[in-house]
């Protein structure tokens, strides 16, 4: 499993409070504070090792001998947020405040990312701007308060126009006090696997040297069309789980073969392969992918299409654009070919986190923190137009949310989706969903013939002839948003792949010349949608 990031605040609060700790430390007397400095360092030890349940129960220890230890307070505010537990973190951090004004100079940009959470976005913009306002030079962490404030604004209007689906929890049969994520459902709508970290998973073990969680297993739930309900979970029979970390990443559509992701001693993230024994049913141990899919890097996260000719993958690969990008490969005999980044349109300098290819083969969605996100990972849809991957959709809200949004699957008739998410109301850190997205049309329909179409920009010169390095730019016709922008090439074209049924204004820039147009992309009733834009510069 991939190892949690923190937020800089955490650094930046954990880093910088040693005047105050030595201030709480010394005013407390002896007696049963004189433990108190020790404490206070074995809980920030167990904070940067990511065990935010240890930490927390040694600042309670603190705050136990010495209730007015404006440090410890907020350090049980920095684990609440990293447990997900925002309205507690906010009131700890009040408290903190309560205690001595000066516990942190920078607890406007955690208090931006508590609001930004909750979802309370007007406090989080305010917050985020006090930071900024605060910081004299030009920092790391200053380009995220105003990445955040971004982030704020865009969640602001997706929430303002909800999409029209109908959320619903899964139930306990299914979800637990504990985790569960990556969800995949069969063709017939009938199964359900998913990952779990819940207390009964093989060895039932927790990882020390990770985030003192419980390991990963595969669970799956059946649906029972008689008395409409899933039954409860268990753990999928066979050899797949072990007693580390083994994870779902994809079931093939009759629920015969899956993709595991695993981590041990031997494999420190990798991409498996398991089927399912057609006699008893049970799943054989997983067999690990080869090069060149698999590196001594991180990979996660596969999809591969319908003929399995195609795989769709997540690699951490150092030649890649971000943290984590998707990757294609193409099936040579009984080996694959050398995996190809799907390149900037798609991947981003931030993270790509999931990847799931539709049955048509040409609709990928994936999940990222680095487009247009509302907060956290979002997901987000694109597709294969003409040659060219088009600019992708987030999928708006309620979907995604500014929590993270990342592991799904889609039925085979495009009408539910399946997907683990942080909502409100849930019974663990992260629970399933099942979400009707009948009524949505940007998911649940235009598979035949696509929902996205190409525009193709053309410059010329007053003579008619192409012009090469054009500056073209390609604005939404009602937002004004800006959607892409590149140059001319030699034959004075340049393309961009959108979303159908919109209207968008095309810029054509040469010097001081200037030419627009505004191009329908509506979607045709068969093949692709390609409209030109042919800009005049005289």
């Amino acid at each position: 499993m991939r190892k949690a990031l923190f937020y800089c605040i955490v650094i930046l609060l954990t880093l910088n409070d040693s005047s105050v700790l030595s201030q709480d430390s010394t005013s407390t007397g002896f007696g049963s504070t004189a433990t108190i400095p020790y404490k206070m360092l074995s809980a920030k030890m167990e904070f940067q090792q990511n065990n935010m349940r240890g930490a927390l129960t040694l600042y309670r220890e603190i705050l136990e001998a010495d209730p007015s230890n404006a440090t410890a307070t907020l350090g049980i505010a920095q684990c609440h947020y990293n447990l997900k537990k925002y309205n507690l973190a906010l009131e700890y951090l009040n408290r903190a405040l309560a205690i001595n004004t000066e516990v942190n100079p920078r607890t406007s940009f955690f208090f931006g990312q508590i609001y930004h959470r909750l979802a309370d976005l007007d406090k989080a913009i305010n917050y985020y701007q006090q930071y900024i306002d605060a910081e004299k030079m030009s920092t790391y962490e200053k380009e995220l308060a105003l990445k955040y404030i971004k982030e704020c604004q865009f969640a602001k209007s997706m929430m303002a126009n909800p999409a029209p689906v109908v959320i619903s929890n899964m139930g306990e049969v299914v979800n637990s006090r504990f985790e569960e994520y990556a969800p995949g459902i069969t063709s017939d709508g009938k199964t359900i696997y998913f990952t779990s970290r819940r207390s009964d998973t093989k060895g039932g073990n927790i990882d020390q040297k990770g985030d003192y969680k419980f390991f990963e297993d595969i669970y799956s739930s059946t649906y029972n069309p008689e008395t409409e309900a899933w039954s409860d979970s268990e753990p999928i029979p066979g050899a797949v789980n072990t007693e580390t970390y083994d994870g779902i990443l994809s079931i093939a559509p009759d629920g015969m073969s899956m993709f595991v992701y695993k981590n041990t001693t031997n494999s420190a993230g990798d991409i498996f392969f398991s089927k399912k024994s057609q006699s008893d049913g049970e799943w054989y141990a997983a067999e690990k992918l080869s090069r060149p899919i698999n590196t001594t890097y991180f990979e996660s996260s596969v999809s591969i299409t319908a003929d399995g000719s195609t795989l769709y993958f997540i690699s951490e690969r150092p030649e890649g654009m971000g943290q984590g990008d998707i990757y294609v490969a193409t099936k040579k005999g009984d080996s694959w070919s050398n995996p190809k980044n799907l390149g900037k349109v798609i991947n981003t300098e931030d993270d790509e986190k999931f990847v799931f290819i539709h049955p048509n083969g040409k609709t990928l969605y994936f999940s990222s923190n680095g487009h247009e996100c509302l907060g956290s990972y979002d997901i987000f849809k694109t597709e294969f137009v003409n040659g060219e991957w088009s600019i992708p959709v987030n999928l708006g809200y309620p979907i995604n949310t500014v929590n993270e949004e990342s592991t799904f699957s889609l039925t085979a008739d495009n009408k539910k989706l399946f997907l683990a998410a942080e909502y409100k109301e849930n019974f663990g850190e992260r629970d399933i969903y099942m979400v009707d997205v009948s009524q949505y049309d940007l998911i649940s329909k235009g598979y035949e013939n696509g929902t996205f179409g190409q525009i193709i920009c053309i410059a010329l010169d007053a003579g008619e002839q192409e012009i090469r390095g054009v500056e073209v730019k390609v604005f939404d016709a009602v937002s004004g948003k800006l959607m892409g922008e590149g140059k001319t090439d030699k034959t004075g074209r340049w393309k961009l792949s959108l979303q159908g049924n919109r209207s968008y204004r095309v810029e054509f820039i040469d010097g001081v010349k200037r030419d627009e147009r505004i191009v329908d992309l509506t979607l045709k009733a068969q093949g692709e949608t390609v409209e030109k834009a042919t800009g005049v510069l005289r």
